[in-house]
């Protein structure tokens, strides 16, 4: 059974997707909030997922996922919300969320979403998995002050493709070395520039 809370001041919306997720077998709806207010009673209860709306008003949900994962590291978060904004998705990702749903899609759809995030998997709404793209195929820009950071030129090249979307294997291929090196320099660089992930990098410098 996959325990799930909800962080949602819609109530209208919140109460019809309930409704739904309450006629599967496996899931099993532990608490529904309207506020960050209510993260504390939802931490007592130790659920296995929280869905929740990025946006609530004056409160921010990417504290509410930092404090999430603070107190619950093993419960996966699905961001379910109305915003596309590429600042809102990759802040709400790098904080710790390993799905983002648009209010649009199916209900059917985030059952397999709660599903998929339970197993260890990501799920990403097709529009925002499109808009990550477009944003990381974009030409890259000049980076500043990469001086302060002390990379080797291998670092400042292996950087520049990552920035660009490439694939590690892509990476590995353009520098002529292996898909370990990369990992390496990869590894060397995230530890420089004091990051954890590519949108991370991405923030920072475009």
């Amino acid at each position: 059974m996959i325990s799930v809370c909800f962080i949602e001041d819609n109530p209208s919306y919140k109460d019809v997707l309930i409704t739904f997720l309450k006629k599967t077998e496996d899931i099993t709806v532990l608490f529904s909030g309207s506020s960050l207010a209510d993260l504390p009673e939802i931490i007592k209860l130790m659920p296995a997922v929280v869905i929740m709306n990025v946006n609530l008003g004056k409160e921010s949900a990417t504290e509410g996922i930092y404090q999430l994962k603070e107190a619950l590291p093993d419960t996966k978060v699905i961001i379910l919300t109305e915003l596309k904004e590429e600042e809102t998705i990759f802040s709400a990702l790098k904080t710790g969320a390993v799905g983002y749903l648009l209010k649009n899609d199916p209900p059917q759809k985030i059952l397999e979403a709660i599903r998929s995030v339970y197993k260890g998997e990501g799920v990403i709404n097709g529009q925002i998995a499109r808009k990550i793209l477009a944003y990381f195929q974009q030409p890259v820009k000049n980076i500043l002050n990469l001086d302060a950071y002390h990379l080797t030129s291998r670092e400042r090249e292996i950087l520049l493709h990552l920035m660009a979307g490439l694939s590690y294997k892509e990476i590995a291929a353009r520098c002529f070395v292996s898909i370990d090196t990369v990992n390496s320099h990869i590894r060397k660089i995230y530890s420089k520039l004091n990051v954890r992930s590519r949108a991370e990098i991405a923030a920072r410098f475009r």
